[in-house]
């Protein structure tokens, strides 16, 4: 697979991983805060009061930043730019719940840290495959 391919997979794979929550929670905050994801109330769980506004304002964020991605892939422009934008917020994110774990018992601990660490990983590799390659050495020791 050449790192064009790589590097669009992975974006692609981050906005299909967050268009679920960044729709629910746009358009369903309520059953965000209460459910997400899949029943589990990750998001109630911590005990926090319920804001529909904020709830709102974080999926449209998401789905911002999902169009962005899309665009992106599509246009084969600024992927690299995505990928950092992907990395800031899925590395505040995780380091958030990091600290703040207490709430969930051991599946859940492990399904919240497993599905966050994601975020940024993919972003990684989005920037690592369109990373700028380095000249090849010619034969004299020199790059071209």
């Amino acid at each position: 697979m050449n790192r064009r391919r790589v590097e669009g997979t992975a974006l692609a794979l981050i906005a299909a991983f967050m268009l679920p929550a960044g729709l629910n929670a746009a358009f369903w905050p309520a059953s965000f805060f209460d459910d997400f994801p899949f029943g589990r109330g990750w998001i109630a769980a911590e005990g926090g009061t319920y804001d529909e506004h904020l709830v709102r304002d974080v999926g449209a964020l998401f789905l911002a930043l999902i169009v962005v991605t899309v665009w992106a892939i599509w246009r084969r422009e600024a992927a690299r730019l995505v990928a950092v934008a992907w990395l800031v917020q899925g590395t505040l994110h995780l380091a958030y719940h990091l600290g703040h774990l207490d709430a969930y018992d051991t599946v859940d601990r492990l399904g919240l840290v497993g599905s966050l660490v994601t975020i940024p990983a993919l972003a990684l590799v989005t920037l690592w495959a369109g990373r700028p390659s380095r000249p090849e050495p010619t034969g004299d020791g020199a790059t071209p």
